[in-house]
């Protein structure tokens, strides 16, 4: 098999730093194209007396078979006070190798956010690493750099980690552990996913996912679903 040490280098890098991007999902590196896809999802973050709720609707278009965007409206409520923030992100993602051309599959990531109301804002780059293992088992690891700027906010640059380990048991319903390792969040839990044919060239996928904090700056649960449809 062949190697990529550049790559290989990189990651480990990026894991030995202190692991800023909030529990989401776990990103493939996979690309189809002219694949479009409408995506919506939430996240419950219990805050104990309270709890936080995240909502993005998005909008993906894969310009070729290496390149594609998504563009996404945020919102995200406090339910003790009810008052609501608004943001938008895009993501551009590249597939970099070919599925099982090398030991593992590679991929990379940009984003920027910035919110409506407020002067904040961030920009992201990601190493995208997918594996299939013995078994139908499928190791996934994202790790990311963030710089947050803006007058609302500290300037900082930032780390994450987000892991998946999970069993393709049937294109319906795939069993995963996930980890996600940030500045404000250490958590891990149990996730379920999976994907239904909805005729030629339709898919509908779905996520949805139970994490725990593992430190007691992390909410103790947090909760999150999402639904894709793909065209």
């Amino acid at each position: 098999m062949k190697k990529i040490p550049l790559f290989s280098g990189f990651l480990t890098a990026m894991l030995v730093l202190s692991a800023s991007a909030d529990i989401g999902r776990v990103y493939h590196p996979y690309i189809e194209q002219n694949e479009r896809e409408i995506e919506y999802g939430q996240m419950v973050y219990d805050l104990g007396e309270e709890q936080r709720y995240l909502n993005q609707l998005g909008f993906g278009y894969a310009w070729s078979e290496r390149f594609f965007t998504d563009v996404y409206v945020l919102s995200e409520t406090v339910n003790h006070d009810g008052h609501e923030e608004k943001g938008y992100e895009l993501e551009a993602k590249w597939q970099l190798t070919e599925q099982g051309e090398y030991w593992a599959d590679w991929g990379f990531m940009l984003e920027a956010g910035t919110m409506r109301d407020e002067n904040e804002h961030e920009l992201a780059a990601g190493l995208l690493f997918e594996k299939e293992l013995e078994n139908r088992v499928i190791v996934a690891l994202n790790t990311f750099v963030e710089y947050e700027f803006g007058n609302d906010v500290d300037n900082e640059l930032e780390t994450a980690l987000r892991s998946q380990l999970r069993h393709r048991f049937s294109p319906a319903i795939e069993p995963a552990l996930e980890i996600y390792l940030d500045d404000k969040d250490y958590a891990a839990g149990p996730a379920l996913m999976g994907m239904q044919r909805l005729g030629a060239g339709k898919r509908l996928k779905w996520e949805c996912g139970w994490m725990l904090g593992l430190d007691q700056e992390t909410p103790n649960n947090t909760l999150r679903a999402l639904v894709e449809f793909e065209f």
